[in-house]
């Protein structure tokens, strides 16, 4: 019982990182509703798709480190687009870890 409380807090965790990612590509203007829902909907998810936890970790680990280059980088070229900001960091952080899972689908060796 333990065990499954862990893994839903764990799962209500990356619903929470990946809707504030999230909610600026999907939406024009968020809300706490369509975050609540975002967030749930993400929840199911990862809950459902558990036996896939460890790229989940990865995918949300890039796009946390994605957020932070891309919120440094932003400092120094979007100094004055405040409003364009948080799409362009939000987009690089989701490609990052959709970029991610593709590598994982697709495998070719380059050498």
């Amino acid at each position: 019982m333990e065990d499954l409380l862990v893994l839903i807090l764990k799962c209500i965790l990356l619903g929470i990182i990946w809707a504030a990612l999230l909610i600026p590509v999907l939406f024009n203007r968020g809300g706490w509703l369509k975050y609540l829902i975002t967030v749930i909907v993400i929840a199911l998810l990862c809950f459902l798709l558990r036996g896939w936890a460890g790229i989940i970790n990865k995918m949300t680990v890039i796009a946390l480190i994605t957020l932070v280059v891309s919120w440094i980088t932003s400092m120094a070229v979007f100094d004055k687009e405040s409003r364009v900001k948080s799409k362009v960091i939000s987009f690089a952080c989701v490609m990052s870890a959709v970029a991610y899972l593709i590598s994982c689908w697709v495998s070719f060796s380059i050498l």
